[in-house]
């Protein structure tokens, strides 16, 4: 039974590597493979029975997606509020189920994501509404350590995003108990420094938590503790049997911890974190009233299964997996390594788990065992059992329930503190580039030699260790996708310069923590050389002074308050290669045509950066005496289009001037302004460039090989839920 479950999981779970997703009919012949392999090879007949429910669904879930016109234009929707995420003043997001599309039931019903602008409040949980939005497929920005936020979307089970200013009718529904409960405990914990950690830990909500406070809980590896999920779910059910067999009767023992655990789930939410651990607690108690023994493996992998059958789509979220390993190196620990005490326990799991935390996160915390050891259990006897008794006499007796309340928030605060002195002044989380991840893996896997039967897996250390050891090109030339702005990376080893930095936004995402910094760690780059920043707009300099107190930099050149502004003339040696700027010839202000434009060579291959010029700076520079005297000086074999592919740039004096052989246009995935234009798109053909687009392609890399430029990839990477406008469209070769 064990293996035909895991084979169905298996075939559910391959979702995650399919470089593309199938026609609906594929089942076809999977079924048939199936029923010839059922009698012989049952666990085969499992896995394909997973691959063809994976591939029924997903075109279940999307054909929606193929109504008229349904990204062209706005649309009338109407819909139930399944969840609201409040993240500023005026802005929230809402997970919304859709009955309706322009008046038309919708069947099954799709989950969509909504960016709520408005000073009105947002419909609350499960209340319905009808307005008019703008629906766009699920995409996300792709580079080298980046979040996936189109997988991350999938895996919620949400097919499409939109935004909403207003509703056009709304109706307002009566308040939940649960809705109820939570804004009790909102009211009796206004007052406390430590509200939003005691929110986190009662009610699952984590907004009210800062950028150091995250900060704080990964450098230390201490978040699973804020975070509602099984560890919480397995406590309260602890205490509810400890209780219960103080009765005598195994049966009242069950039924009080289930019914604690679901209370505590119901609290929470009924994430899915909690949906997973309250699943497989109730399995396991069923088990143990029917008085039947059933292994910790099969309890997990009979919730797996029923979990990905429910949803196959959950395959897709990191947390998921990262929960089922957590209980899988639970089970290892205590039954294979002999651990029976917390120290054990702790040490076996935060050791097996170690190669998943550096794949999903890219660095490791050096003190998170010693940390836990003494968190978990004061977490376990003293702060979930004072938070439930708060809960449950909120209602009947308010005093008592903020009486403990403020037992918990003179508890938590002094906790708090030292918990952010200790990572402040340890700064314990160490961020592993690519080399070092594939060297701990090979350390981390060096037990499984004792294992005859395992030892295979070996190889896949040795070939990441391998690969990284092979021979490097000199320099390599990486254009960030960034959506709509500008960020190139040119290296020379472990040796860096970065050109602009991408945008910055108002609420809190930006692009060097989403994109700059992790591909610099993934990279093994601690320092920039240079940081040439083009000019002063937003999607250009966002993160300059970010980065700036962020990194070591040696060389700032370009719109720095401080720094050495561009001029045409300037030359720098660095490396192996030679930097040049051709432009401004003289610094007028912070326009466009301001832009710091940089020649990079290393004698035969070269790359030209512009910036933001258009065609009058184009003129001007063509008219230049370092143009008219040499004018080899602006060819180069690699070209970063100006002004992102504007019509305003990109004349056909200085496309020939430059004669590229690759041109690549920084334009976000369908911009509001149609970059690249296709008058520009068509100027550069007709030079016979071949031209790329950051944001149908992603990150474009090139290294540098001999007398040509080497094009690393030449469509978008990944798997199939990185190109769904490909499978939507059929037509685009991209993206």
């Amino acid at each position: 039974m064990d293996k035909r479950l895991f084979s169905v999981c298996c075939g559910i779970a391959s979702i995650i590597i399919w470089p593309w997703l199938p026609s609906w009919d594929w089942w076809i012949p999977l079924a048939c493979l199936m029923g010839i392999s059922w009698q012989k090879r049952p666990a085969t007949a499992c896995l394909l029975l997973g691959i063809i429910w994976s591939l029924c669904y997903s075109h279940w879930q999307l054909q929606w997606l193929h109504t008229p016109m349904l990204f062209q234009r706005g649309q009338l929707i109407a819909g139930t509020v399944d969840s609201v995420k409040v993240q500023e003043h005026n802005k929230s997001s809402l997970i919304v189920s859709l009955k309706r599309l322009n008046g038309q039931a919708l069947s099954p019903t799709p989950r969509v994501l909504l960016s709520w602008y408005s000073e009105q409040a947002p419909p609350k949980t499960g209340e319905f509404f009808q307005s008019i939005t703008q629906l766009r497929l699920p995409h996300s920005l792709h580079n080298p350590g980046s979040f996936n936020s189109a997988r991350w979307l999938l895996g919620q089970g949400i097919s499409a995003r939109g935004s909403l200013t207003g509703t056009l009718s709304h109706q307002v529904r009566a308040e939940s108990l649960r809705t109820q409960m939570v804004a009790h405990i909102k009211e009796e914990t206004a007052s406390l420094s430590a509200q939003p950690w005691l929110l986190a830990l009662s009610v699952g909500e984590r907004t009210g938590l800062s950028t150091q406070d995250w900060a704080m809980l990964r450098g230390l590896g201490i978040s699973h503790l804020f975070a509602i999920s099984g560890l919480h779910i397995g406590l309260v059910a602890g205490l509810g049997l400890l209780v219960g067999r103080l009765t005598g009767n195994p049966w009242v023992a069950a039924m009080l911890a289930a019914s604690l655990a679901l209370a505590y789930a119901w609290l929470a939410g009924f994430s899915v974190p909690t949906q997973r651990a309250l699943l497989m607690l109730l399995l396991w108690l069923g088990v143990y009233c029917w008085g039947r023994f059933w292994s910790g493996r099969r309890i997990l992998l009979l919730t797996m299964t029923l979990l990905l059958v429910m949803r196959p789509w959950l395959a897709l979220d990191q947390g998921f997996w990262l929960s089922v390993l957590a209980v899988a190196a639970l089970l290892v620990t205590t039954h294979w390594l002999g651990g029976r005490k917390i120290w054990r326990l702790q040490f076996g799991m935060t050791l097996l788990l170690l190669p998943l935390v550096m794949l999903i996160f890219g660095g490791v915390s050096g003190v998170s065992l010693p940390i836990n050891l003494v968190l978990i259990p004061l977490f376990s006897l003293l702060f979930i059992p004072l938070l439930l008794v708060a809960a449950l006499f909120m209602l009947p007796a308010p005093a008592f329930a903020s009486a403990i309340f403020n037992i918990l928030d003179a508890l938590f605060m002094p906790m708090i503190k030292a918990l952010h002195w200790l990572n402040d002044t340890l700064s314990p989380w160490v961020w592993l580039s690519t080399y070092a991840q594939g060297v701990g893996f090979f350390i981390l896997l060096l037990p499984l030699l004792l294992l005859p039967k395992a030892r295979w897996l070996m190889v896949l250390p040795v070939c990441v260790v391998l690969l990284q050891w092979g021979a490097q090109p000199h320099w390599q030339v990486r254009v960030l996708d960034v959506g709509q702005g500008l960020s190139v990376l040119v290296t020379q080893g472990q040796r860096g310069l970065l050109f602009d930095t991408g945008n910055r936004f108002n609420s809190g995402f930006n692009m060097a923590d989403g994109v700059i910094l992790p591909l610099l760690r993934r990279l093994g780059i601690q320092q920039l050389d240079h940081l040439v920043i083009s000019h002063n707009d937003q999607d250009h300099s966002g993160n300059r002074d970010y980065l700036a107190r962020t990194l070591p930099i040696e060389q700032r050149w370009g719109a720095w308050p401080d720094g050495q502004q561009c001029r045409a003339g300037q030359q720098a040696r660095w490396g192996a290669l030679s930097l040049k700027v051709l432009w401004p010839k003289t610094i007028t202000g912070h326009s466009n045509n301001d832009s710091c434009v940089i020649h990079i060579s290393d004698g035969v291959l070269s790359l030209l950066l512009t910036g933001d010029i258009e065609a009058k700076a184009e003129q001007a520079l063509l008219a230049s005496r370092t143009f008219t005297q040499a004018p080899a000086s602006l060819s180069a074999q690699l070209l970063v289009s100006p002004h992102h592919g504007s019509k305003s740039s990109s004349s056909k004096a200085f496309i020939e001037a430059v004669s590229p052989k690759w041109v690549v246009h920084t334009a976000g995935f369908n911009n509001r302004w149609g970059f690249p234009a296709p008058e520009v798109v068509t100027r550069f053909r007709e030079q016979g460039a071949q031209q790329l687009i950051t944001g149908e392609l992603g990150m474009v890399h090139w290294v540098a090989k001999g007398e040509e430029w080497h094009l690393v990839q030449t469509k978008r990477a990944g798997a199939w839920y990185n190109s769904l406008n490909t499978w939507l469209n059929g037509a685009k070769p991209l993206e």
